[in-house]
């Protein structure tokens, strides 16, 4: 029972953010983004990426911990389905001219799921299906050439397998990568078929921008090598590794986000990588926004960011600005003022280990997963909460425990904002 209360408190405990740095005080957090709808979901744990049906009115979230890709009927405000999946969803996108949702999963296998009846109507296995050191993670889409790029990490200890609870090997993101095996994993979603692997520099592929032209794709590299973590840049005409760049500013980067009108390239990253502590890595802040010159490879600005970066940054054209979803509670907009110069508007609340959103043009509007989370509140006097939450944890079944005694829970919602000039 304890070990359980263990692994539960350690993917949803929230705690304030630990300080690194100067963290600004007065950030706007109005005329920015507006909430005008909370949508109740039906999940717990931890949610991943999000795609849109703009034209049907839906979104599909990845059920993470749920092994279920979830449909929200946008226009209903509500939950409509649920797709039971084999293994962790990851990175979904949405085919509007096939009515498809392609979704890569954890076990290192891609999915198709009707958008009629949403069943699961053809399964792909990538290189490392089967492998319990390897398992998929992010993903990006080519809709000129119908190919999904799947990105597929490699693990030591069998850390994979110790996240899906079959090993007593702590899950660490990061930390727990090794330096060699990671890879993009190219398949066609005409036929269903894999078509080719492209090795990377490192485990840890963790954030995928792709060019509109399709020629180029850029991926985060989680791993710290020589000291930096880098972008791998990628010629996808020889499906080859051909350059990469230092992130200068982002030791731990998750996420990434692309202008390429302007030729740059936003990474969201970390300060440090989780390490096993109660809370992880994911809840120091400030996260750091890098901006990289995707004609030189050179960091442009690395500004202070939100917390525990783990889903894509968002820029949006028309507006220039910049949606970074953290885990820490707040989605920070920043503000392009041109290529060179980039500033913080403000942090927007959203919720506790909300690491999930997306940003649709076409709608204005900006979408945040909020999973199921329980909230701590530390007892007068409390210098070390986690450590007195470690003695709680130990204590026998009736025993005064002032912390857990006054645990709330607050179950899974999308919270839905409307776009502010």
């Amino acid at each position: 029972m304890k070990r359980c209360l263990v692994i539960l408190f350690a993917l949803s405990l929230v705690f304030a953010p630990k300080a690194h740095g100067q963290v600004p005080t007065t950030e706007r957090t109005t005329g920015i983004l507006k909430l005008v709808q909370t949508i109740p979901l039906p999940t717990q744990g931890y949610m991943d990426r999000i795609a849109v049906d703009v034209k049907g009115q839906r979104l599909f979230i990845s059920g993470e911990h749920n092994h279920a890709l979830v449909v929200v009927d946008l226009k209903a405000g509500k939950a409509i389905h649920q797709t039971a999946l084999a293994a962790s969803p990851k990175k979904p996108v949405y085919l509007p001219d096939t009515n498809e949702i392609w979704v890569n999963l954890e076990d290192a296998s891609v999915v198709c799921i009707s958008g009629t009846t949403y069943e699961i109507t053809k399964v792909v296995p990538l290189t490392g299906f089967g492998d319990p050191n390897r398992g998929g993670d992010n993903g990006a889409y080519d809709p000129a050439t119908h190919l999904f790029y799947a990105a597929v990490e490699a693990f030591k200890d069998s850390a994979l397998e110790a996240f899906r609870g079959t090993k007593d090997v702590a899950y660490g993101g990061a930390d727990n990568h090794v330096t060699t095996g990671g890879s993009i994993e190219i398949v066609d979603t005409k036929t269903a078929e894999l078509v080719g692997s492209i090795k990377m520099p490192g485990g840890d592929p963790a954030g995928i921008a792709i060019e509109p032209s399709g020629k180029r794709l850029y991926v985060t590299m989680g791993d710290i090598i020589g000291g930096d973590s880098h972008v791998a840049v990628v010629d996808l005409e020889k499906r080859a590794v051909v350059a990469e760049w230092p992130i200068t500013g982002g030791p731990v980067p998750h996420t990434a986000g692309l202008d390429a009108a302007h030729h740059r390239l936003f990474v969201g990253s970390r300060i440090k990588p989780n390490t096993g502590e109660i809370g992880g890595g994911h809840q120091y802040e400030p996260g750091k926004l890098v901006v990289m010159d995707t004609e030189t490879g050179k960091v442009v600005q690395a500004l202070d960011s939100v917390g525990g970066a783990d889903d894509t940054v968002y820029y949006d054209a028309a507006t220039g600005r910049i949606y970074f979803p953290g885990t820490t509670g707040t989605v920070a907009v920043f503000q392009e003022m041109d290529p060179d110069h980039f500033q913080l508007l403000g942090k927007v609340p959203t919720g506790a280990v909300s690491k999930t959103g997306l940003w649709v043009p076409e709608l204005k509007r900006f979408y945040s997963a909020v999973p199921q989370h329980f909230v701590l509140t530390a007892p007068h006097g409390s210098k070390d909460i986690t450590a007195d939450l470690r003695k709680e944890l130990n204590l026998k079944q009736g025993m005064v425990a002032p912390i857990l005694s006054n645990l709330i829970t607050e179950p899974a919602h999308l919270m839905v904002f409307e776009y502010l000039p």
